[in-house]
């Protein structure tokens, strides 16, 4: 779990590396525009709460994905799991005119609430500032509780799961009770 952690972190400097480079290096080559930060406000809360809901946002789906991993043999299987996992990610992408025009909308609620669209909802919402304190403080509770309690089932799902190679593993098998031999 630690591990695909720091791949994420990984992942994110690789992704923002070249474009730290390229804008300080070779802006004039890329015909990069300056920008022109003396507009720029700086918001400690809304960078907090943008960092709160990454980093929950993240811990969610790391969960479910050592989850999946835990719980299927083979990537093949996974990736029937993992396909529609990716589609309720970035599915406020596809309502975001409505997110930005109407953050009240019932369906922009429920993406602001649910495990799974709350991450990517939630920061386009504080971001565009229409994400009460309220409504923030809820999300980052939800997806920090919610994330824990994943972690915490996929870490039982894998302890189980890595014994369990050939077929997929039974969930709720891993919950009865293990009793011990007479004897011991």
């Amino acid at each position: 779990v630690i591990a695909l952690f720091m791949v994420g972190l990984v992942q994110i400097l690789v992704f923002l590396t070249p474009i730290a480079v390229g804008y300080a290096f070779f802006r004039d080559k890329l015909a990069i525009p300056d920008l022109d930060l003396s507009n720029l406000r700086f918001e400690p809360g809304t960078m907090l709460v943008g960092a709160l809901l990454l980093l929950g946002g993240f811990t969610v789906f790391t969960g479910v994905l050592v989850a999946i991993g835990a719980v299927m043999p083979t990537a093949k299987d996974a990736g029937t799991i993992f396909g529609p996992l990716m589609a309720l990610i970035f599915v406020p992408f596809y309502a975001m005119t409505l997110i930005i025009s109407d953050p009240n909308a019932p369906i922009v609620q429920i993406f602001t609430y649910f495990p799974l669209s709350a991450p990517v909802t939630a920061l386009l919402r504080n971001g565009f500032g229409t994400l009460s304190p309220v409504e923030a403080t809820i999300v980052i509770a939800e997806l920090f509780i919610i994330g824990f309690l994943i972690l915490r089932l996929a870490v039982h799902l894998f302890r189980y799961g890595s014994i369990q190679y050939s077929s997929k593993l039974s969930i709720a098998g891993t919950f009865r009770k293990r009793t011990a031999p007479a004897g011991k």
